[in-house]
């Protein structure tokens, strides 16, 4: 049985601060230059890239070793191509390897598979259970059939952890209830304001996380809700989503944020921007015009949108991923037995994709087996077909029972032939009888009717001693090794 030739590498929220987690956050830019060198290195390795806010994880499948032959069931060894994934991402990141590596998780064969059905259903997450990573998900598996950097092993995984993870989700009760970091931003600004309906608030970015806070905050009611994007057909088509009447939310262009900054009271920033967009600079001159009114400001990005620096300013208030934190730990508590029953089902799916990989040879040799079978049938049909065209009526049963013999002569040819030759090539006791006991299970023969049956036998002198490998042809056939193949 062939062992699974599977490795992942990465970093996540719990191994890397959030301070090294930006600089692995790869744009679409960096992802496509990381396939490049990827494949200059590995050529047509299977490959998935999986880069969020959180984690950034590479899914590696040599083909070749992943259909070893049988026998080879120990895990291959994947030393160096642990080396090459960390050196790749410390040149595209720009970051030494020593700061890579205490960081690194390195997960392989079912190790691997277990852990991508955990991430695929949130159960792997920062905010336990969120939605945002099943979506994530699909969209690494979809851009590597793009690159087509997607084989065998890859696909099944994906496809499985992708359809497990939905289901699980539903059946458990975890797709319900408020579980995105954007929802909890949303938890976590209630913490800070009793009200807000007397407040402002400024979402910047139109992306798929400020949709799902602002669809949460939405429900807080608050005063006005101001949107910018550099994109302005975005944050309008969010708007539209969001279906605020035009006192109550407003797009505003990219180039006015100074100007809602003075007037916010909340800010959720989400963009994909790799340079931070609000500074201490900017901030500074705005804070006597705002009368020391509290600005809470929420970063939702990675790298983030926001500097750092702007926590220390008087009356500014900024959190980020890391710091949402005290919300989660509440969540994890109040799902403690939805995880139980997720666990319980991923388990059970993780098993199942392990024998599929494991078994996986077993189907390639069906199909072969199929299209070869299928093949000689064709032939004898088109030569019978042919035959009795132009034969006489009295001809066909003949023809038939002519056209069923080759059939069966060539079927059987191939098998009986090897057989025959392991004996003449002087094979040991133990390769025949696994090839004559492999034959009677295989095609359900019985014992107990060899009687009526004539019993070939090939005895092959050697060593001292006689190796006797029984098979049973009809008594109009011949020995295997002068079958009639046509």
């Amino acid at each position: 049985m062939a062992a699974l030739s599977l490795l992942m590498v990465g970093i996540n929220h719990r191994t890397a601060p959030l301070e090294l987690r930006e600089r692995l956050t790869l744009n679409e830019q960096a992802r496509d230059e990381f396939y490049r060198v990827l494949a200059q290195h590995l050529g047509q390795t299977e490959c998935i890239l999986l880069s969020t806010c959180n984690r950034t994880e590479i899914y590696l499948s040599h083909p070749d070793q992943s259909q070893a032959p049988a026998g080879t069931d120990s895990l291959p060894d994947h030393h160096d191509d642990v080396q090459l994934l960390v050196k790749l991402l410390g040149q595209i990141s720009n970051l030494d390897m020593d700061c890579l590596l205490p960081a690194i998780i390195v997960n392989e064969g079912e190790q691997a598979v277990a852990h991508l059905f955990r991430v695929a259903c949130g159960l792997d997450s920062m905010v336990l259970g969120e939605a945002q990573i099943l979506g994530q998900v699909k969209r690494a598996y979809e851009v590597a059939q793009q690159r087509k950097t997607v084989g065998a092993v890859l696909h099944v995984l994906f496809q499985r952890a992708i359809g497990t993870a939905k289901s699980a989700r539903t059946d458990t009760g975890m797709a319900r209830g408020r579980i995105s970091v954007g929802s909890v931003a949303v938890d976590f600004a209630r913490q800070i304001f009793e009200r807000f309906d007397d407040k402002t608030v400024v979402a910047i970015g139109a992306g798929e996380v400020a949709k799902l806070t602002l669809r949460h905050l939405s429900t807080l009611q608050p005063a006005r809700l101001l949107i910018t994007n550099r994109s302005l057909s975005r944050a309008n088509a969010l708007l539209e989503q969001l279906a605020l009447t035009p006192e109550k939310g407003e797009v505003r262009s990219f180039d006015q944020l100074e100007e809602m900054l003075l007037a916010a009271d909340v800010v959720i920033a989400s963009t994909s921007a790799d340079q931070p967009l609000i500074t201490p600079q900017q901030i500074k001159p705005l804070l006597r015009r705002r009368r020391h009114r509290p600005l809470v400001i929420i970063d939702l990005a990675l790298p983030r949108n926001v500097d750092p620096a702007v926590h220390s300013l008087p009356d500014v208030y900024l959190y980020n991923l890391d710091d949402l934190q005290s919300v989660i730990s509440e969540t994890f508590q109040y799902r403690e037995q939805q995880i139980k029953q997720c666990t319980e089902i991923l388990n059970r799916s993780v098993v199942l994709c392990m024998h599929e990989f494991e078994n996986r040879d077993i189907g390639q040799v069906i199909r072969a087996l199929r299209q070869k079978l299928h093949a000689l049938g064709y032939d004898e049909q088109k030569r019978t077909t042919r035959k009795i065209a132009s034969a006489n009526p009295q001809d066909i049963d003949r023809i038939i029972q002519e056209h069923s013999r080759r059939l069966i002569n060539k079927i059987l040819h191939l098998p009986l032939a090897t057989l025959d030759r392991q004996n003449r090539l002087g094979s040991d006791d133990s390769t025949a009888e696994d090839y004559t006991r492999t034959l009677w299970q295989l095609f359900d023969l019985d014992d107990h009717k060899t009687k009526d049956h004539e019993i070939y036998s090939i005895k092959r002198k050697q060593g001292g001693k006689h190796i006797d490998v029984s098979v049973i042809p009809s008594k109009s056939d011949t020995p295997a090794s002068s079958v009639d193949s046509g």
